[in-house]
């Protein structure tokens, strides 16, 4: 029975199957042990890089800070893992640093086959390095448990080997049944290809179809089958490179991707998330989206995401929490969808820091003044709109102060735009230290401010008052000296103010009545404050008006130069002051002290002042050629301050000297005191110059202003010039008698000559001569007159005493 069967084809095919299926299981298990062997040196040498990829950052910070405890905590920590022996942390000069080991006993087998199969797995390194990769900080050295890892694979692959064989031997078995029931004769050579490609690798299609059966349903079937494992094989080749190259494109796309489930849940980001964040990868996943988001904001985004509907995308501005706390403005666009019966959120986020940054750099430019910082002419026009078009039951007054600096311009012309520029902004400091709440500080532009005070409760009488006393304040807080670089700096402020309510108003009406106000204020003297009153539009009108006139007047030549005798303690002429009138069209005068300041205000007096010397030089070359102008006589000559702080002011002077051949002991310079309160250092140095070259240096209206001994010692003055408004009240008011004396006293202490103005009768001359004063000024002596009548009355022929 036994040799009968082992002589049919079905015992030869099963003894040779179970033979072979041995053999092959061996072979398999054989290929497969290597084939497992390498692949779990590969997974060893991988998970351990892993580990020293894990504590790399920490161990290099532990490292960097020399942080034992942290360093023995990470060497700890890896040695929770059962295939380590012993992992050393090692400093920059290889010592110790931080350790630990422990000790494992193995039988010789282990060993050897430890030694034979895995020799390669024996230590692993990390070298630390800082973050710029050049400085070395040291290095972690692990040592692998060999014995325990070969004592596993072994025990996984004999385990293997055993299932593999039974497997084969019972296949083989049902195979040979299989053949003896069901494969007829022609289906051996089949069998025995089927047999062959058993034997070969499973990575590759082995050839199906046996020979002579290439054209029959054999062929058909191993041809079908090929192209099927062909497509299958490309398929996964292309499903492969999509995979990798989405992930590339989500990891280096510009804008952090959120992928999050229904309930919040993160479960991918890629490399802009986590620069965004400030939080790894693997910090990042698993975390829930809330915790990116204020309270408040979180509220608003969680109801927004529970109410949009599927496949609707939306673009929204929030702020995400960074992990060092920075609050980012965030541009999100998001979608939530449904896949495979799951919902998620995909959602881009863009940091729009940058673009928030020119969004407030652009409002600022629009909004605010560069050099103070200030809000605009727009930024006030608004919030007065906006008051405006508010509405409030309680009844509300406003009030608006247009404010300008007195004689900026004389610094600005004479000190430089840098330091005006430090004075304005000097000035911004001092109101916005002033300013009460809700109220706005703007700088219209040059010296103009404008505080807009919106809310003021109370009947009008106290709103008045209280406005008052604010403007007095503003007044006063900007009278303080003010230190810009090198020079001390004293200037005055002039306010207009209007007031208004809840009724509907033009907003740049109210600019130009307060602008109204503000010339009233610099009428009344400057440095003080004025209230809008209807009558005051009508003296505006005509203020421009005027403005109007004064530019035809220097266009069409219509100024005049008029001369008043001054006069030694005799009565004899001693020279004249040159005074300028302008003729109306009536025969009358404009008086200088209407058209004078608004000159100043409108920058004209330059100009007009440029004339006065050019023609007063003039005029005395010609009645020097004459003979008529005595060689010890003085023409006086008014400078305005912003003439006299001109930086060419003296190369002008000079050059009209050398013009007319003039000496310069001929011409008296007349200034004021208010031009000294700009910066008295300039001024001494121009005054001293003027000095060298020989002119006369005389203080007008002394007295009337911040007169101060100080400047009567230091400054080369040659003469002060006692205000009219002290001489004419002399006879009745002591006070105006005793300052006089004073002045007279003084001034001969001090070696400077005193001449009085406003000297109209007897009585005054008297009085005066008998105070001591030796020069006058006035109407009893002569009224300012054409230079032709100054001749006629004033030459050597003329009796000197007709007019006293």
């Amino acid at each position: 029975m036994q040799l009968a069967f082992t002589r049919s084809l079905f015992g030869k095919q099963a003894i040779a199957t179970f033979l072979v299926a041995v053999i092959l299981s061996l072979v398999v298990s054989a290929i497969t042990f290597s084939s497992n062997l390498s692949s779990s040196r590969e997974a060893i040498t991988q998970e351990f890089n892993a580990l020293l990829s894990v504590i790399e950052k920490p161990a290099v910070q532990a490292a960097f800070r020399i942080d034992e405890v942290l360093a023995q905590q990470q060497i700890d920590g890896l040695m929770q893992n059962k295939y380590l022996l012993k992992a050393e942390m090692l400093d920059e000069d290889g010592k110790i640093f931080a350790s630990s080991s422990r000790h494992a006993q193995h039988s010789r087998f282990y060993t050897e086959m430890a030694n034979w199969l895995l020799p390669e797995i024996d230590q692993f390194e990390l070298v630390l390095r800082f973050e710029d990769r050049s400085v070395m900080l040291g290095k972690i050295i692990l040592t692998a448990d060999r014995e325990s890892l070969i004592e596993e694979v072994l025990q996984k692959n004999i385990l293997l080997l055993i299932s593999s064989l039974i497997k084969d031997i019972f296949l083989a078995s049902i195979i040979s049944l299989f053949f003896y029931y069901l494969v007829t004769n022609p289906l051996q050579i089949l069998t025995a290809t089927l047999s062959d490609s058993s034997r070969k690798s499973m990575n590759t299609l082995p050839a199906l179809s046996p020979p002579g059966h290439e054209n029959d349903e054999l062929g058909e079937l191993s041809r079908v089958f090929t192209n099927v494992w062909q497509k299958l094989s490309d398929t996964h080749v292309a499903l492969e490179y999509n995979i990798i190259h989405t992930k590339a494109i989500i990891s280096h796309a510009g804008d952090a991707i959120f992928l999050v489930e229904e309930d919040g849940r993160i479960c991918l980001v890629n490399k802009a998330s986590e620069k965004l964040i400030g939080r790894s990868e693997e910090r990042l996943l698993g975390c829930y989206m809330e915790e990116f988001h204020t309270e408040k904001d979180w509220e608003y985004f969680n109801d927004l995401l529970l109410s949009l509907g599927l496949d609707q995308p939306l673009t929204l501005e929030t702020h995400y929490l960074s992990d060092n706390g920075i609050k980012i403005p965030v541009e999100i666009r998001l979608i939530k969808y449904k896949l495979q019966h799951k919902v998620e959120v995909l959602l881009l986020v863009r940091d729009i820091s940058a673009r928030k940054e020119a969004e407030n750099r652009i409002n600022r430019l629009a909004f605010y003044d560069p050099l103070t910082q200030l809000p605009n002419r727009r930024y006030l026009l608004d919030k007065l709109d906006s008051f405006n078009q508010s509405t409030n039951e309680v009844k509300r007054t406003g009030a608006l102060f247009f404010l300008d600096l007195d004689r900026f311009k004389n610094i600005n012309d004479s000190l430089g735009h840098n330091v005006g520029d430090n004075l304005l902004r000097l000035v911004a400091t001092d109101l916005e230290g002033v300013t009460r709440n809700e109220m706005v500080t703007a700088r219209l532009g040059g010296d103009e401010f404008v505080m807009l005070w919106p809310n003021i409760e109370g009947s009008e009488e106290f709103v008045s008052e209280k406005v008052g006393h604010f403007a007095q304040e503003i007044i006063n807080v900007c009278s303080l000296p003010k230190k810009v670089g090198f020079h001390e700096l004293h200037i005055t402020v002039s306010i207009g103010i209007t007031m208004f309510n809840d009724v509907e108003y033009d907003s740049t009406l109210l600019l130009k009545q307060a602008d109204t106000a503000l010339y009233k204020a610099k009428d009344a003297g400057r440095n003080t404050y004025r209230f809008y009153s209807p009558e005051m539009q009508a003296m505006s009108d005509e203020r421009m008006l005027m403005d109007k006139a004064m530019h035809d007047a220097i266009d069409n030549k219509e100024f005049e130069l008029y001369f008043q005798p001054q006069n030694s303690f005799d009565g004899s002429c001693i020279g004249a002051e040159v005074l300028i009138r302008w003729p109306r069209v009536d025969g009358s005068f404009t008086p200088p002290g209407v058209f004078i300041p608004l000159a100043e205000e409108i920058g004209l007096i330059t100009g007009i002042g440029d004339w006065v010397m050019e023609e007063s030089f003039r005029q005395l070359s010609i009645w020097i050629k004459e003979g008529f102008w005595q060689s010890h006589w003085k023409l006086s000559i008014n400078v305005s301050a912003i003439q006299f702080q001109q930086a060419e002011f003296l190369v002008a002077l000079e050059m009209l000297l050398t013009k007319y051949a003039l000496s310069a002991k001929l011409i008296d310079l007349e200034i004021t005191e208010s031009m000294l309160l700009g910066d008295l250092t300039v001024s001494r140095k121009k005054m001293n110059k003027i000095r060298e070259l020989g002119v006369f240096l005389s203080i007008d209206d002394f007295g009337t202003g911040y007169s101060s001994l100080k400047y009567l010692k230091t400054l080369p003055i040659n003469r002060l010039k006692i205000d009219q408004s002290f001489v004419r009240d002399l006879l009745i008011d002591s006070s105006d008698a005793a300052i006089i004396a004073a002045i007279i006293a003084m001034a001969k202490a001090l070696d400077i000559e005193v001449i009085a103005e406003g000297v109209e009768t007897e009585e005054h001359y008297c009085e005066l001569q008998h105070m001591g004063c030796d020069r006058f000024q006035g109407y009893y002596f002569g009224r300012p007159m054409p230079a032709v009548e100054f001749v006629k009355n004033f030459s050597v022929t003329s009796d000197p005493t007709k007019y006293i």
